[in-house]
């Protein structure tokens, strides 16, 4: 329901460890993540910089001085190869503290004052060596990440520079892998990395080996197999079978299957050792349908098949909560938990809550866990709907801690029938304890929800964050929010993220956590950057392929500008609807060999082509209605980028994807695109090319 409520209203990195030049399976076209180069590197890099003329290389004989095992261990990784062009670096000297000298520099080169933010760091490098300078490990740990923004094919230019964030939290929410995609997992945290992000929420949900319940674990893989029969099950279950509103079901988690906690705890290893804070989170009282899975009699509602709440009067409740906590608590070693708590829907219900208030049930609940976690010395967070009472959704009604008219189908305000009242809680936000961390996630609703937040005192952060549609980002940093964390609701892999736009989110936020000059009135500029940066970012330094448009025997790409007129309506893929390839499949990649064997990859709206008249522009509501967002898009274009680059002539955009050869060891006797028979569209070839090495 978050992303839907939004729709209603509107490597380089460590060049080992992202794969290169491989599919995610043998007939894909939508190929992993690859080690960034040049291109990459001239877009992306420190708030304050300053050049000093010339430069050298970081090769495996450049000395790496560092406490931190992790700055050592990436630097082997990266760096492998003896230098033969030019003068090497001698060492790089990580160094706890900032020298009275270097602060005094970065106030007169850069005009700043003093560094104190625990974050920030500064960098030299010149003549024989490079040395940086932080308060923390993290600040370390950054400053290894501007090396590497910097470096160019191991080419380091002599600079300074000096880097802090704007916020202290920079975060992403995403549901646990699968199996198959931890390998992905730890990809997208080098990514993370390499945007200088701090914390990763990851939602546990039934997607982890619980000691106590393996009722749970057994059936999290039963539900998620029933519900993922078809495309948008889930969505007919929650609005439109049963009289009361249901919480969105989060099949996709754990991709249908859970992870062991040896598998969980060494994920969670690998962030940590990044600097990336990990915050577990464990839907509680709402949105807990794994909760019930072998143990229904908790429900709020018995009558559910697929209950989403427990009974907050029933003391079961919190022994079966409280064993998941503890399983979360030793795999995790946190030191705050998201326990949920936004779309509280069913609410006094059963007879053990008829009668009870909605604040006192929502806040008694808070109580409960929190007073577990504190004695455990563990912080707690909630997302901050049901606290606020005048969130309005445009077309659905009242929603947060409103007391709401409820409809059939769910949140039809127009066109369904009124089956009932659902309580408000809003009441709660002065029953509950004011060190209770906040996620406010519906600020696109209205700017000034949050002050309702604030004016208590308490600690809020942007969840659910579309940066390229948050309006006034320095107010309301101003106001006092320590920063925002992106959310993908859905499975974790490549295509998911790419098409629910999160690269293009996680870049475009890099501009707002880390650029002090940053303005709202930049989009355009910051979107191509990002375009452009998340592509080079995917596929490498293609201009140091050789090309050529005549048909070559053992290309290893052909790189196509191509667009097409199909259109399908844009929406997230989250809560159980997935790409189908009935609908979004529209043609194929046709590759030819002289053995006379053939290959086709296809050619998929949306991951690696989309429509020719795309509107670039992002629209401003100067005098937004209620509910109604300051912001629109056209999310057609994000959800290409990465895997593609749009590019704009006149009024048609083409979209430049290189497809690689699949066969490079056979001779290509013809490359062309075929067109699906069923699909009453044109996919229009502004270019073909053959790149080879």
């Amino acid at each position: 329901m978050k992303k839907l409520l939004f729709t209603i209203c509107c490597t380089m990195l460590i060049g080992g460890l992202l794969a290169r030049n491989n599919s995610l399976d043998p007939v894909s076209t939508h190929t992993k993540i690859t080690q960034t180069a040049s291109k990459f590197n001239k877009q992306i890099g420190p708030g304050y910089l300053k050049e000093l003329g010339g430069g050298s290389y970081i090769s495996k004989e450049t000395k790496i001085r560092s406490q931190l095992d992790i700055i050592s261990e990436l630097f082997q990784e990266k760096f492998t190869k003896t230098t033969e062009q030019g003068s090497a670096y001698k060492s790089i000297n990580f160094h706890k503290g900032i020298p009275e000298e270097i602060q005094k520099r970065v106030m007169e080169e850069f005009g700043e004052k003093a560094p104190t933010n625990k974050e920030c760091h500064v960098l030299l490098a010149k003549d024989a060596n490079i040395d940086v300078y932080a308060f923390s490990d993290a600040g370390l740990f950054y400053g290894l990440m501007s090396i590497l923004q910097l470096s160019e094919k191991a080419y380091m230019p002599y600079v300074f520079v000096y880097d802090y964030p704007v916020c202290e939290e920079r975060g992403l929410k995403v549901f646990l892998p699968s199996s198959k995609n931890i390998p992905f997992f730890k990809k997208l945290v080098d990514m993370l990395c390499l945007f200088k992000y701090n914390q990763l929420m990851i939602e546990v949900g039934g997607a982890m080996e619980y000691s106590k319940h393996p009722e749970i674990n057994k059936g999290w893989v039963a539900y998620c197999k029933e519900m993922s029969e078809y495309s948008g099950k889930t969505t007919q279950i929650q609005d439109y079978t049963y009289p009361w509103y249901k919480n969105a079901i989060h099949m996709e988690n754990g991709e249908g299957e859970y992870l062991s906690q040896a598998q969980v705890k060494e994920l969670v290893e690998y962030c940590k050792k990044r600097m990336i804070e990990v915050i577990p989170e464990v839907p509680s009282l709402g949105h807990c349908d794994y909760l019930m899975l072998g143990n229904h009699d908790i429900a709020e509602i018995a009558a559910d098949p697929y209950a989403d709440t427990y009974c907050p009067s029933n003391p079961r409740s919190y022994e079966v909560l409280f064993d998941v906590l503890e399983d979360v608590i030793a795999v995790f070693e946190p030191n705050i938990i998201n326990i949920g708590h936004d779309e509280y829907y069913s609410i006094a219900i059963c007879d053990k809550c008829k009668g009870k208030s909605g604040a006192e049930l929502f806040a008694g609940d808070i109580h409960k866990i929190y007073d577990f976690l504190k004695a455990r010395n563990i912080k707690t967070a909630i997302w901050g709907d049901k606290l606020l009472k005048d969130v309005y959704v445009p077309g659905a009604g009242d929603f947060g801690g409103a007391e709401i008219t409820m409809y059939s189908p769910q949140f039809h305000q127009k066109d369904g029938k009124v089956i009932g009242i659902m309580p408000a809680t809003w009441q709660s936000i002065d029953m509950i304890p004011k060190d209770v961390e906040i996620l406010h996630w519906v600020w696109s609703l209205g700017e000034d929800l949050e002050d309702q937040l604030f004016e208590r005192n308490f600690g809020l952060r942007y969840g659910n964050f579309e940066g390229y549609l948050f309006p006034n980002w320095k107010k309301h940093i101003r106001k006092g929010a320590k920063g925002a964390m992106i959310s993908n609701w859905s499975s974790l892999n490549e295509l998911i993220l790419q098409r629910n736009a999160i690269f293009f989110g996680l870049a475009y936020a890099y501009e707002m956590f880390w650029n002090h000059t940053f303005d709202d009135n930049d989009y355009e500029s910051i979107r191509d950057k990002v375009l452009s940066l998340l592509f080079n970012f995917k596929y490498g330094d293609l201009e140091g392929y050789k090309k050529t448009t005549k048909l070559l025997p053992h290309p290893d790409m052909i790189d196509v500008v191509y667009t097409t007129d199909y259109k399908v309506d844009f929406k997230f893929f989250v809560d159980g609807v997935f790409p189908e390839a009935k609908i979004y499949e529209i043609g194929k990649f046709v590759f030819r060999y002289e053995d006379g064997s053939v290959e086709k990859l296809p050619i998929t709206f949306g991951e690696n082509i989309s429509y020719k008249g795309l509107d670039w522009q992002r629209h401003k509501k100067e005098k937004p209605e209620r509910g109604e967002p300051v912001y629109k898009i056209d999310e057609h274009l994000l959800e290409v980028s990465m895997n593609t680059l749009p590019i704009l002539e006149g009024n048609t955009t083409y979209f430049r994807f290189p497809v690689r050869n699949p066969h490079k060891d056979k001779i290509l006797k013809d490359f062309y695109i075929e067109k699906q028979k069923d699909k009453k569209c044109e996919i229009l070839i502004k270019s073909i090319n053959y790149l080879y090495e």
